[in-house]
């Protein structure tokens, strides 16, 4: 009499079943979370620009109407970067920056990104004036990434100095902070991921050392972040 079972089929181990139930919570929880990061970020300027264009439709006052036109440009370009980086932190090569490389001067970007980032102060490169190459708008994102964290999540002073390499220019942002834990390190460049220390000192998506790494990487360089004493080290890599 036939149980309807197959003897021959092999049996699964109680290990093997614990370890698929917690792949499959895991990748849930990812979903999750990747829904609600992406979801909460892009709700506050696509409800401004719906506003915005309500407001636009019902005013006949051209001052208003100037208003709103620019706070639309302004939150469609937020969108837009928002959607780019997603689409960068995740390696679609499609969102890369186009062109041919050009040569960029370290100095000079990092102190316009500086700048745009509201950092007290001048900032001052360490060592010589050099450039990197990369395609327009690579090197400035990168730039902007690095000393945004730094200013985030570092205390007092922050320092930028580069250097030539054999394959071509090295940066390092440092900025004194609190320590790192290893797991920390190692997960820093996944996308949506926060460590204890960044979720507890300011708010963010975990998106922008993903994206900076992709850019460098498609420049043939690389980004990296490591601990050196009481301080936290962004490297920068990149062609000169």
């Amino acid at each position: 009499m036939s149980t309807g079972r197959d003897e021959d089929a092999p049996e699964c181990d109680l290990g093997e079943l614990d370890a698929i139930t917690r792949s499959i919570e895991e990748l849930d929880a990812i979903r999750r979370r990747v829904i609600n990061v992406v979801g909460h970020a892009l709700r506050t300027p696509v409800t401004t620009i719906a506003g915005m264009a309500n407001a636009l439709g019902a005013t006949d006052d051209e001052a208003t109407r100037a208003m709103l036109v620019d706070g639309l440009a302004r939150n469609s370009q937020r969108v837009e970067l928002l959607l780019d980086d997603l689409l960068l932190a995740a390696g679609v090569s499609t969102a890369l920056p186009a062109g041919d490389a050009a040569s960029s001067s370290v100095c000079d970007t990092f102190a316009a990104s500086w700048s745009a980032l509201g950092g007290p102060g001048d900032l001052s490169v360490l060592g010589p004036d050099l450039s990197v190459l990369a395609r327009c708008g690579a090197f400035e994102r990168i730039a902007h990434v690095v000393l945004d964290n730094a200013l985030k999540y570092g205390h007092g002073p922050i320092r930028v100095s580069n250097e030539t390499t054999s394959s071509g220019v090295r940066i390092e942002v440092e900025s004194v902070g609190d320590a790192l834990s290893d797991d920390e390190l190692e997960h820093a460049f996944e996308l949506f991921y926060r460590g204890e220390h960044a979720v507890m000192t300011a708010p963010g998506l975990g998106i922008g050392l993903a994206v900076a790494r992709q850019l460098a990487r498609a420049e043939g360089g690389e980004v990296g972040l490591v601990r050196r004493n009481d301080a936290i080290v962004a490297t920068v890599e990149l062609p000169a």
